[in-house]
């Protein structure tokens, strides 16, 4: 079976907010498995959404409708989709019950304006909302299958676990098992990536796999299917071998861990503490490690600089490059915070070629382990605030593998 997605909400098509469910919905059905198509996202116009929706049913089995169940004049959803099949909006004496009760326990009178929650097109299966006012609905039609939700993420998580996954289940059948892994790899660009296994990305392959790029971490997602679990099982590990295989140290972890929690779990694996002085980064690498439970067992300090003279406590930085700016802040915090790794991160360099359609700056980046150091000047596309996130990481990046090269001395 194969799905669209349809996002309803002016807020998404302005911007002021971030589709999520989109993103949800599509993770989660790949283990029914159902193959998500389409995202559409549209405002709150009732003529747009209806077209929309044919666009969705010409080419998926599944739509799944999140937003504009509302009680306001611009929720349309419901009154669009019941447009699309020429069907009458009637009220369902469950969800009138629910809302009803819902305004009683807050103690509030309810306004009539939220009548319209309780109200679907003719024929629909209601999907109550135990999180929310506004119940949800299923509509079988022509051979396919229609789910409406709230376009709250909390509320429309709800009914996606509680009934639209379960009902999906039902309608795929038995025979298909699917087994997901993620593999996160840094230190190579995406590009590089897919040359290294461009005979497994091809798109018509079981296991399929998907590479999503963040801040210079690429997750290599591969899912399998098979008529048993134990087959899928089979497909997914031969294809994670065979990523072990060809990106070897770049492979950072195989369990959705990011860089930061890398870290703290090598760090206590190894019984190492740290200490971190940022110049360029202005505390991000100390927020992303403190960030974590428990950090206390392992970080030391964090010292945060304004300027150079102040982070090398020298008057005259003309002596001193650049590796050695990142150098002696790695050294100095460590001692200063008594901690087995220091970590220095030097000044943002922006380069006199460096122009506001192509920015790029760079920053040089130590590492001191009980006195053996190294020091990396990294490169980085974008403006001074895109420079700084991914610095961090390759701070962070640079942690990991200085720590795991030295204890193979």
């Amino acid at each position: 079976m194969k799905a669209s997605i349809l996002a309803v909400g002016d807020e998404l098509t302005c911007g002021y907010r971030l589709d999520t469910n989109s993103q949800a919905i599509s993770r989660r059905l790949a283990f029914v498995p159902i193959e998500v198509i389409l995202h559409l996202t549209v405002g709150d116009d009732l003529e747009v959404i209806q077209r929309r929706l044919r666009t969705a049913l010409e080419v998926a089995d599944v739509v799944i409708i999140t937003g504009g169940l509302g009680p306001t004049d611009d929720d349309l959803t419901r009154q669009a989709v019941a447009a699309c099949f020429d069907l009458e909006l009637v009220e369902n004496a469950a969800a009138l019950t629910r809302l009803q009760e819902r305004f009683i326990r807050r103690g509030r009178t309810m306004p009539e304006s939220n009548l319209i929650q309780a109200q679907m097109p003719a024929g629909s299966q209601i999907i109550l909302n135990g999180r929310g006012t506004a119940a949800g609905f299923y509509l079988p039609m022509d051979g396919k299958h229609i789910f409406v939700t709230p376009g709250i993420p909390y509320e429309m998580d709800g009914m996606l676990e509680g009934f639209i996954l379960p009902r999906l289940r039902e309608l795929v059948g038995d025979g298909h098992h699917v087994r997901r892994a993620a593999l996160k790899v840094y230190g190579l660009p995406e590009s590089g990536i897919n040359e290294r296994i461009r005979p497994m990305m091809a798109r018509d392959r079981n296991p399929l796999l998907g590479l999503l790029p963040h801040r210079g971490t690429i997750t290599i997602e591969v899912v399998a299917n098979g008529a048993t679990g134990q087959e899928a099982e089979s497909l997914m590990e031969a294809d994670l071998a065979a990523l072990r295989a060809e990106l070897g140290r770049h492979v950072i972890s195989e369990d959705e861990r990011d860089l930061p929690q890398v870290i703290a779990d090598l760090l206590v694996e190894r019984g190492l503490t740290i200490a971190v002085a940022e110049l360029g980064t202005g505390g991000l690498v100390a927020a992303r490690l403190t960030g974590l439970e428990a950090a206390q067992r392992w970080f030391r300090r964090g010292m945060i600089f304004g300027s150079e003279r102040e982070a090398l406590g020298r008057a005259e930085r003309s002596r001193l490059t650049r590796e050695d700016d990142a150098l002696v802040m790695a050294n100095g915090v460590r001692q200063a915070g008594d901690a087995d790794i220091g970590v220095g991160v030097g000044p943002i360099i922006i380069p006199e070629d460096s122009t506001p359609e192509q920015p790029y700056g760079a920053v040089h980046v130590a590492v001191n382990l009980r006195g053996q150091e190294t020091c990396r000047k990294i490169s980085f596309n974008g403006d001074r605030s895109r420079v700084r996130e991914w610095a961090a990481e390759a701070a962070l990046a640079l942690v990991r593998l200085w720590v795991l090269q030295q204890s193979q001395r």
